[in-house]
C-alpha cells in the first residue's frame, strides 16, 4: 500500500517542520485522514511541498486550539501566541498555583498554569509528554471574580485555593492590566464565571499522583452532605454548610436553544441529572440563562456537579427539583469517575476511555490494523482494500426502513465485515472489489462472537476512495511507478503506460444507439446494472430504454427506478503496455472517460457504428499515467486488473526515482 507510505514519510517531515518532538506525537490518523481530505479537493494535482505547507499550518491551528481535536486545553500557552489566538468555546483545564491581592486594589489574582491529565489520558507516558509538560507550565495571572471573593474568607473553605486546585474554564478573554516594569504589558485573564472548580476523592484511579495528597472528602461531607463509596456517592450528613446546595450526577445535557423570559429573546441550556444520594433518587433540572449557557461546555453526560447558592424553585414533595444559576451561584465538578483502563489498552498511546467505557482512538499515535481492531472502540481511522460489497440489507423496525449495506475489507492483516448505514451505505455502493480505501471515524461491535465495524453520516464516517484519486497520479512527489510485470495477485500501484487498443466490453443492457456494446445502462445513484422488471430481456440494445422500460435496481433494492437515475457510462477493456509486459485490463466508467477523452452521450449520439469504432482507436499510441488495482472476484483464483483513475502523461511532473515493487 504506497499511500500508507507516503502518509507516514509525511508524517516524519511535519514532525521536522513543526519541530514536535517525535512523529508519534503527530496522529497516523490525523495526517492519512487529512491528506485524503486535501488530495480530493486538488483533483489537478498538488506538490509535496505545497501539501506539506498545509498540513504544517493546519497542525499548528489544532496545537494552539483554533480546530481543536481535544477536548481540554490543558495549557494557557496559546494566549501568548501571536497569529492564533484560542476561541472563546475552548475548554481549558487549569491548576492554581498561587493567589494574592493586587496591592492597593482590593482586587485578587491567581497565578494559574495546565492542569495534570488523567492518568487514563495517556499523556505523561508517550514520546510527546515533555512537550506538553513543558507547555503546560506556562503561568499567567488571572483576575477572581468578586463571585469566589466569600469563598476566600469562609472556614469551609479554608485552604481550597493552596491545595493544588484545579479547574475548568471557558469564554477567557487575555488583556493588559498594565503597571509592567519599563512599559512591558502585564498580561492577565479577565475574571469570568464560566469555570467550575474541580472535587477530587481518593478512589478516583485515574487521579495524577500530583494532586493524590489534595482530595475533597471532607468539603464533599461539610458543604453537601455526600461521600463516594460503591462506585456512587451516597449520604453522609446533613450538610454543615448554611447555604442551598445541590449535588447531582449529570444525565444529559441539552442542546443550546433561544427562549423568550422577560420579554427577550435569551439564549438557553438545560442540564438534566439526578440526586443519587437521596431514597429514592430524585430527578433535577438546572436551567442556564444567558452567559450562563458556556458553562455547560465545562460538563459531559455522567460528570457530578454541585452547585452552592442556586436559585431552587419550590416544588410538591414528588416533584423533580428545577433550579438555576443566580448571582451568587458557585460550581463544583467531579468528572467521570470509572475504573481504571486495562493494562493493554493503557499501554497504547493517547487512548482514552470515555464516559461510556468506549476506547476513543481519536488520538491514537500509530495506525491501526484489522487484526487489532476488538469491540467497543471508537473513531478509528483504517485503510484496506475492498472485498466485496452486498446488494441493500435494509433494516426494518417499529420507526421504519433504513439503508444497510454489508462491506467486507482486508488490510493483510485480517478480514472483517463492515455495515454502513443509510446515506453513506449508498454512496460506498459505488465501492469496487481491490480498491483501496481509507475510512475515518469507524466503531467497533461485536455480533455472534465476531468483531464488526460500523460506520454512518450520523457517526461522521467518512470513506475516501485512494484508488479514485486522480491528484496522486499528477503529483509524482506523492508516488512512484511500478512494472506491470511485477504486479502481484492483490495490488494498488501506479503505472506509466502506452494504449494499445480500447475494446467494448458491454454484457448488458444498453441503449440501441450503442452499435458496439461499449456502453450500459446504470443506476446513477449507484453505479450498479440495472434490470428490466420484467425479465423478459436479461440483456441487449432497447430502444429510447428510459422512456419504454421499468427498470429496478438490485443493488439498492428498489423495484422502480426514476428515469432520470437512468444513465448510460462506458463499458470498455484497454490493453495496456509499459515495456515489461502487456495486459488486458477492465476499466471503470469515469477512467474510460478520461481515456477517450468524450462523454457516454457523446459517442451514442454519434451516427453509425464505423463511427463510433473510430472513437476507440484514437487513444492508440497515447502515454497515460494508471491506478492500477489487480484483484481476485469472490470465488475466483484468477487475478483481475483495472484501472480506477488515469491522467496524461504529459501532465504530470518529475518521476519519482523509487519504485515498489
Amino acid at each position: 500500500m504506497e499511500f500508507d507510505k507516503t502518509v507516514e514519510s509525511m508524517r516524519k517531515e511535519l514532525a521536522v517542520c513543526t519541530q514536535t518532538r517525535s512523529s508519534d506525537d503527530i496522529p497516523w490518523s490525523w495526517v492519512a485522514t487529512t491528506m485524503a481530505r486535501l488530495l480530493s479537493e486538488h483533483s489537478s494535482g498538488v506538490s509535496r511541498t505545497v501539501l506539506l505547507t498545509e498540513l504544517e499550518a493546519q497542525w499548528h491551528q489544532i496545537a494552539m486550539g483554533e480546530v481543536l481535536q481535544i477536548e481540554t486545553l490543558r495549557t494557557v500557552a496559546p494566549f501568548f501566541n501571536r497569529i492564533v489566538k484560542p476561541p472563546q468555546s475552548t475548554v481549558f483545564g487549569l491548576k492554581i498555583d498561587s493567589m494574592q491581592p493586587i496591592p492597593g486594589t482590593g482586587i485578587w489574582a491567581w497565578r494559574v498554569s495546565g492542569a495534570p491529565e488523567p492518568l487514563d489520558a495517556g499523556g505523561a507516558k508517550n514520546a510527546g509528554g515533555h512537550q506538553r509538560k513543558r507547555l503546560a507550565e506556562t503561568q499567567i495571572d488571572a483576575f477572581v471574580h468578586q463571585r469566589y471573593y466569600p469563598m476566600i474568607e469562609a472556614h469551609e473553605f479554608a485552604g481550597f485555593f493552596t491545595s493544588a486546585r484545579t479547574m475548568f474554564a471557558t469564554s477567557l478573554w487575555m488583556a493588559d492590566r498594565g503597571g509592567g516594569s519599563g512599559g512591558q504589558p502585564v498580561h492577565t485573564l479577565l475574571p469570568t464565571t464560566a469555570l467550575a472548580f474541580e472535587l477530587r476523592i481518593q478512589d478516583d484511579p485515574n487521579l495524577p499522583d500530583v494532586l493524590r495528597p489534595h482530595t475533597d472528602e471532607k468539603l464533599l461531607h461539610n458543604v453537601f452532605g455526600v461521600r463516594f463509596a460503591g462506585g456512587r456517592f451516597v449520604r453522609s450528613s446533613v450538610p454543615a454548610f448554611d447555604a442551598d446546595q445541590l449535588w447531582c450526577k449529570i444525565e444529559c445535557i441539552g442542546e443550546p436553544t433561544s427562549e423568550w423570559r422577560n420579554g427577550r429573546l435569551t439564549s438557553y441550556r438545560c442540564i438534566e441529572g439526578v440526586l443519587e444520594h437521596e431514597d429514592p433518587p430524585v430527578m433535577v433540572s438546572i436551567n442556564l440563562w444567558g452567559e450562563d449557557v458556556a458553562v455547560a461546555r465545562l460538563f459531559k453526560s455522567g460528570y457530578y456537579i454541585g452547585l452552592v447558592c442556586p436559585v431552587v424553585k419550590p416544588r410538591a414533595p414528588d416533584a423533580p427539583i428545577e433550579a438555576e444559576f443566580g448571582s451568587q451561584t458557585i460550581t463544583f465538578v467531579t468528572c467521570s469517575i470509572r475504573r481504571k483502563a486495562s493494562t493493554a489498552a493503557a499501554s497504547q498511546f493517547s487512548i482514552a476511555q470515555n464516559e461510556s467505557g468506549f476506547l476513543d482512538y481519536r488520538r491514537y499515535a500509530h495506525r491501526v490494523q484489522l487484526c487489532q481492531c476488538r469491540k467497543d472502540m471508537i473513531n478509528l481511522t483504517l485503510i484496506a482494500r475492498i472485498v466485496a460489497v452486498s446488494e441493500n440489507l435494509p433494516y426494518v423496525d417499529s420507526a421504519g426502513t433504513l439503508d444497510r449495506y454489508a462491506v467486507r475489507i482486508d488490510d493483510s492483516t485480517a478480514v472483517r465485515d463492515m455495515t454502513l448505514w443509510g446515506e453513506l451505505g449508498r454512496r460506498a455502493s459505488r465501492m469496487l472489489p481491490g480498491q483501496l480505501v481509507l475510512l475515518f471515524n469507524v466503531d467497533t461491535g461485536e455480533e455472534n462472537g465476531d468483531v464488526v465495524l460500523n460506520g454512518s453520516n450520523e457517526t461522521s464516517t467518512r470513506i475516501f476512495n485512494v484508488s479514485e484519486m486522480t491528484c496522486i497520479l499528477m503529483s509524482s512527489a506523492l508516488r512512484s511507478y511500478s512494472f506491470l510485470a511485477s504486479l502481484s495477485q492483490a495490488a494498488n500501484r501506479y503505472a506509466k503506460v502506452c494504449i494499445v487498443a480500447v475494446e467494448p466490453a458491454g454484457t448488458h443492457i444498453c441503449d440501441a444507439r450503442d452499435r458496439l456494446g461499449a456502453t450500459m445502462l446504470v443506476h446513477a445513484p449507484c453505479h450498479r446494472r440495472i434490470e428490466r422488471r420484467d425479465n423478459a430481456q436479461f440483456s441487449g440494445r432497447l430502444d429510447n430504454p428510459a422512456d419504454v422500460y421499468d427498470f429496478g435496481c438490485p443493488s439498492c433494492s428498489i423495484d422502480i427506478v426514476p428515469i432520470e437515475d437512468v444513465v448510460s457510462v462506458f463499458a470498455v477493456r484497454i490493453r495496456i503496455d509499459d515495456g515489461t509486459d502487456s495486459v488486458m485490463a477492465q476499466v471503470t466508467p469515469a477512467a474510460a472517460k478520461g481515456i477517450l477523452r468524450i462523454s457516454p452521450a457523446q459517442l451514442l449520439e454519434l451516427p453509425g457504428q464505423s463511427e463510433q469504432q473510430g472513437m476507440l482507436l484514437v487513444p492508440r499510441g497515447r502515454e497515460i499515467v494508471v491506478s492500477v488495482t489487480t484483484f481476485c472476484e469472490p470465488l475466483s483464483t484468477e487475478r483481475e486488473l483495472r484501472i480506477d483513475a488515469v491522467c496524461e502523461a504529459e501532465d504530470v511532473g518529475m518521476p519519482s526515482v523509487d519504485i515498489y515493487n
